[in-house]
Order: C-alpha cells, then sequence, then structure tokens
C-alpha cells in the first residue's frame, strides 16, 4: 500500500452511509487494482462539497491520492473519469455539474463547419492537394458527430490516451479516423510479438487501435482508403509521442469479415495476423455471447519496432 492510500480516511457522511454500507472497509469498485471503500468514495465526495469544479480535477485528485499512473508517468485521467461516472450512476457519488453551453445549436453547426460541409448523399471526387492532420480541440464535437451519423458502429466518445485524424483533399473532407488503446488480449497478435502475460502487460501502451475508419459516403476517389492509412501510419508514432509522452510502435485493427474483405488494410502493407474468436466482451450476467469473427491486421511502427515490444523493459 503505497503513502497515499495509507492516509487516515474520513467518516462517511450520513447521506450516504445507506447506500454504500457500514463497513470502511467493504469494496465499493476496483479500479486499476486498487479496491475503493466506503471511506474512499466519502473523500471523493469531499473533494467535489470542497469546491472542486471540473470532473477532471476529481479524477487527477484521485489518481494523486491513489498512485494510479500509466506505465510511462501520466495520469489516467480519463479512465479514471469513467470509473468517477460509474459512481455516478449508481448513487454513490454526486460529480460537478457541467456548465450549461450558450446557443448550443449554434456552435455545434460552427464546430461541423470547422470539418468540413456536408453535401448530402451526391457523389463528389473532389480535387485538390491531399492533406491529413489530427484533429483540433474545437473539431471534437464535429468529429463526433460525422462518426456517429456515417459509420456503420457510430460513436460516442474517445476514452483514455487517443487520437483523431481527419483527411481533405483540397478543401473538402473526405475521411475521419479515431485511434486508442490497444485491446487488452489478442491471441494471434500476442504471439506475433512474442509477448508472456508480464512484458504484453508493460508495453501494451505502445500498441494503439484503429477504432474508426470512415470515408464519407459521398467521396468516390479511387485508392483514397489506402493512401489515407499510409499518410496516418507514417505520423501517428510521432503524433503520440507529442501527445503523450510515448511512441506507437504497432499499429492494430480489427476487420468485420461480414461487412469487409480488409482491401485498404493489404494494400497499405498491414500484415493479417488470423482471425479472433468472435467473442464480445463479457455481459453482466457473465456469459460471452458469440458474436462475429475478424481479422487481425497489424502494421509494425518503425523497423525496431518489434525488438522493442519484445524487450524486458521499455525502451
Amino acid at each position: 500500500m503505497d503513502d497515499a492510500t495509507a492516509l487516515s480516511q474520513p467518516r462517511l457522511r450520513p447521506a450516504h452511509s445507506a447506500a454504500l454500507g457500514a463497513s470502511s472497509l467493504d469494496e465499493v469498485i476496483r479500479f486499476r487494482q486498487t479496491p475503493l471503500g466506503v471511506g474512499d468514495v466519502a473523500w471523493l465526495q469531499e473533494q467535489v462539497d470542497g469546491g472542486l469544479q471540473q470532473l477532471s480535477d476529481v479524477a487527477a485528485a484521485a489518481c494523486h491520492r491513489f498512485g494510479w499512473k500509466r506505465a510511462h508517468g501520466g495520469i489516467p485521467l480519463a479512465a479514471c473519469s469513467v470509473m468517477l461516472r460509474k459512481l455516478e450512476e449508481r448513487g454513490l457519488l454526486q460529480l460537478p455539474r457541467a456548465p450549461q453551453r450558450h446557443q448550443e445549436d449554434t456552435e455545434r453547426t460552427r464546430l461541423l463547419d470547422a470539418l468540413g460541409t456536408v453535401p448530402g448523399m451526391v457523389e463528389c471526387q473532389p480535387e485538390g492537394p491531399f492533406t491529413l492532420r489530427p484533429i483540433a480541440p474545437e473539431e471534437r464535437d464535429g468529429f463526433r458527430l460525422h462518426l456517429q451519423r456515417y459509420h456503420y458502429l457510430g460513436f460516442k466518445r474517445s476514452v483514455g490516451e487517443s487520437m483523431g485524424y481527419a483527411a481533405f483533399v483540397g478543401q473538402e473532407l473526405v475521411a475521419l479516423l479515431d485511434w486508442g488503446a490497444a485491446v487488452l488480449r489478442c491471441h494471434p497478435r500476442d504471439e506475433y510479438v512474442g509477448w508472456d502475460d508480464e512484458i504484453r502487460v508493460r508495453h501494451l501502451p505502445l500498441v494503439v487501435g484503429n477504432r474508426r475508419f470512415l470515408i464519407l459516403p459521398w467521396i468516390r476517389i479511387p485508392h483514397l482508403a489506402s493512401r489515407i492509412l499510409g499518410a496516418n501510419l507514417r505520423r501517428l508514432s510521432r503524433d503520440w509521442q507529442a501527445a503523450y509522452g510515448h511512441p506507437a510502435l504497432l499499429a492494430e485493427t480489427f476487420v468485420d469479415v461480414s461487412r469487409f474483405e480488409g482491401t485498404c488494410y493489404r494494400a497499405a502493407n498491414w500484415r493479417r495476423l488470423g482471425q479472433t474468436l468472435g467473442e464480445t466482451r463479457t455481459c453482466r450476467d457473465g456469459t460471452r455471447p458469440r458474436g462475429c469473427p475478424k481479422d487481425v491486421y497489424v502494421y509494425p511502427l518503425g523497423r525496431d519496432a518489434l525488438a522493442r515490444l519484445r524487450a524486458p523493459e521499455v525502451a
């Protein structure tokens, strides 16, 4: 137990005692292998009541108190925020209220415009120079809304280390990509890298997943998808280094074989490793329903990427 965890814990406020139970040792939730008890949740509530007005501030305070850090030193701010929201959904914690947004419809329109016009379903072949760049902070709502509307999986929000990209031809937005944390376990990938469990856990933040790839449905340009992937892969590791203080060494993605053939990934020199078992995450009742198997593709981001991923320590 670290010094922060060993700090004496304040008494639970009466308003929460019935919901949480009588003993401060009762485990309420577990995050990053740390069991949080009644007293811990009471401490979180005291931070909110004491003046913290942003969810991110509460998450940062929790990370510092309990010593939660990523493998490369940063704090898991987004993941901790999700955990706090779960406590609120269970009625165990009251988080700060987000300030009311003024002129929300006007703001949403402006953010959509920042990513480009929406010409409808009329096919178009824009002309001009090709560019690909990370989305700007003011474009996040537009990014999310485009993916919600036009990607078959939809889109809610990115959690943890993540990065969105927008591709343009001339001034026309043509595609969006979302990158984020790799899956915890994937037998074809882990076998390809040569990981045991210990090294996998240590190096997993160096693997990033292509979670969404959307070419807007009215765009018709031959070979555009593989061109976008190639441009994105060339800059992905250095963008990750700039944003999170560590490189990305391996890109991974999963292709739904009931819908797609993975042609653009093969054309961009990704390597197909095999298929998943078609299982989804464990449901609340403990079952793991069968889904559609997915092809597993990877792309090493550098000549020494695999050697660095296999090394006992993070290079």
